[in-house]
């Protein structure tokens, strides 16, 4: 974007501070775009600071502190989800801890490199967090430079610290063997949310996937579920999103018992609703409350921990589901093509699918090199 002052700089003042200011325009639009060349603690010193920058015609500097672009950009991601945006708002307050005083027309790599440094051998951040943070201010740099408010941005070529003090956490997650899968499933049978509960372990569907599902996107003739939306935990507060990314907006075909058992299931809830009468609300959920209300998330691992404890199975929460569903569907793959397969039903990344659950590979080479030895032995007679 190619910014032209239209005027001169003017004082006003914002709450307790005092703002110097520019009108202008965005050149390719022609749109009205105001830029704010700085705040200042008293009007005296807003109305010099007004005067060196008419004096010096240096409207076209970004004078904004790097905390208040980071908080800028983020109150500005409409296309992102409420947990993600807690994120960006987590990240965006380290930031300003960190270099957030800064001020963006005076910011450069050294002191980004340097500030990341810090992170790394400070012990508090692990490799993780600290990539979400510099991925965060890079973004919020890079908006910046395609507004025009900067040529180029500082953070573009500032790589993540090689040696970071916090290790990571090992990713390698607990999962049900044959028999303790066998022995939840038998429990939750009896259940009331047989048939979701079902799909969640066997087919590795997160919390706020399986909260999220409607009957509309259900299809029981062609045995297929859509996942759409998802119900999340945002501050306590249950919210609705359009799921976790695009990868997680999937169709999964699902096998004759578990659609069975969610047929069974449909047959439930509509008993439930008869009984329910007018107190009934028809909010179309898969999993409902016996008022046809949506389950929060708090109650909905009250009832899988109760579930739990009654097929004397090693706890595991709701998360754990998935890794068990994800174990299983690795360790049963019998060629690269399934386990793409699995990761198309998990709504997760192949590459990603494959480093989490690497510990379950050792199995399946065991297998590869057992079937060369016999290609070998037949190859020598």
């Amino acid at each position: 974007m190619a910014w032209k002052a239209t005027g001169q700089p003017t004082v006003r003042q914002q709450r307790e501070r005092w703002v110097v200011r520019v009108d202008g325009i965005d050149t390719e639009t022609g749109k009205h775009r105001p830029r704010q060349l700085g705040t200042y603690p008293s009007r005296r010193a807003a109305n010099r600071a007004a005067s060196e920058y008419t004096a010096a015609g240096d409207y076209g500097t970004d004078h904004r502190t790097i905390g208040r672009l980071v908080d800028d950009w983020v109150a500005g991601r409409t296309d992102i989800g409420p947990k993600t945006k807690v994120q960006y708002e987590w990240a965006a307050g380290h930031i300003r801890a960190g270099i957030g005083s800064l001020r963006l027309d005076q910011l450069d790599r050294t002191d980004i490199a340097r500030w990341l440094e810090g992170l790394a051998s400070g012990g508090e951040f692990g490799r993780r967090s600290i990539g979400i943070f510099r991925m965060v201010l890079k973004a919020a740099l890079a908006d910046a430079v395609e507004a025009g408010d900067i040529k180029r941005s500082p953070a573009a070529r500032v790589p993540m610290p090689r040696n970071v003090v916090k290790p990571d956490r090992v990713k390698e997650v607990d999962a049900w063997d044959d028999a303790q899968l066998q022995r939840f499933l038998d429990v939750a049978d009896a259940h009331r949310w047989a048939g979701p509960l079902r799909i969640a372990v066997l087919y590795g569907l997160r919390r706020s996937e399986v909260l999220g599902l409607h009957w509309s996107a259900v299809d029981l003739k062609k045995g297929t579920i859509k996942i759409e939306r998802a119900l999340v935990e945002v501050r306590g507060v249950p919210t609705w999103t359009d799921g976790k990314n695009t990868r997680a907006r999937r169709t999964i075909p699902l096998d004759p018992g578990t659609l069975r058992a969610l047929q069974a299931h449909r047959r439930f809830q509509a008993e439930e609703r008869l009984a329910a009468g007018h107190d009934w609300t028809d909010q179309d959920l898969v999993i409902a409350t016996k008022t046809g209300n949506q389950v929060a998330p708090g109650n909905f691992d009250q009832t899988l921990e109760r579930l739990v404890r009654n097929a004397g199975v090693p706890r595991l929460t709701s998360h754990g589901l998935r890794h068990t569903a994800a174990t299983h569907m690795v360790r049963h793959a019998t060629d690269i093509g399934e386990v793409r397969a699995a990761a198309d039903l998990l709504g997760h990344s192949p590459d990603e699918l494959m480093k989490t659950y690497a510990h379950v590979l050792p199995e399946s080479a065991r297998t590869v090199t057992e079937k060369i030895g016999r290609r070998a032995g037949e190859m020598t007679r």
